[in-house]
């Protein structure tokens, strides 16, 4: 089945790829989980897709109508590769773990977060095409034309879809600590001109760096204020990625093995 999330009953692009497993058997749970075997082709098949696979086990003989459901191509990533290394060579099923939580319905929220992956994954991309473009942009001693393009590409990155959006837990995050400061610390630089007071409440690096540069002397008021500017600038464009985990599988393992989080 393809499923695609509609919001207040209008279509938002965002699809979902559904194989469905019926079984006349109990889903037993012991912590929380409970083994099922899957087909080795199914799982192999759906890593074929950048579309979240969702497993969904249907108990047919239960008295209410729900299922569990499992994102595959995240489990196999996060779990099966490093639980499991080998599970390719399986030839006919594969065993995995299903999630008493997970389950349907009641989750509508998580299956819509999952959904949202190709936008996360694609924004992802564009921020760092964006990133490394600029650091081009401002190798050597940029000119306040080179800093308006950066401002401009900057802005850029507030609009792209499913970086900064409330799909992703630290959109807001890097959002206020490290874009909106860079953005405006390159729009200062391009007007060659200091923050006002108010604006400094919103530059945290510059507001400290000028302290400490202060102190020392040896630099002019408006060296200062050019130095600080650029460390509030190069600081947010070197840490803006840093929070993004979309696809760094063996920290999600870890947080798995540890913690039990997860996020199929």
């Amino acid at each position: 089945m393809e499923l695609e999330i509609f919001e207040e009953k209008n279509a938002t692009g965002q699809v979902l790829l559904f194989q469905i497993k019926g079984t006349e058997k109990d889903i037993v749970f012991k912590d929380g989980l409970a083994s099922f075997d899957v087909p080795t082709k199914t799982l192999i098949y759906s890593e074929r897709f950048v579309t979240p696979f969702i497993l969904a086990v249907c108990p047919i003989n239960n008295e209410k109508q729900i299922f569990y459901y499992i994102w595959i191509q995240e489990y196999v990533k996060s779990v099966l590769n490093f639980d499991n290394p080998d599970w390719r060579n399986n030839k006919t099923t594969t065993r995995i773990k299903l999630l008493e939580n997970n389950i349907m319905p009641g989750n509508e929220k998580h299956l819509s977060h999952i959904s949202h992956f190709p936008q996360r994954l694609y924004g992802a991309c564009e921020v760092a095409r964006i990133l490394d473009n600029l650091r081009y942009v401002l190798d050597g001693e940029p000119r306040p034309c080179d800093y308006q393009d950066t401002a401009e590409e900057l802005q850029k990155v507030l609009h792209i879809p499913g970086y900064l959006s409330n799909q992703w837990r630290h959109g807001e995050f890097i959002q206020t600590q490290y874009l909106q400061p860079a953005l405006l610390a390159a729009q200062l630089l391009a007007a060659q001109r200091g923050p006002t007071d108010e604006e400094i409440k919103h530059l945290p690096l510059y507001a400290s760096g000028i302290k400490a540069t202060g102190a020392c002397g040896w630099m002019s008021k408006e060296e200062e204020v050019d130095f600080n500017l650029r460390g509030q600038l190069s600081h947010g464009i070197d840490c803006m990625s840093f929070f993004y985990e979309e696809t760094n599988y063996a920290f999600k393992n870890t947080i798995w093995k540890e913690e039990g989080g997860h996020n199929f």
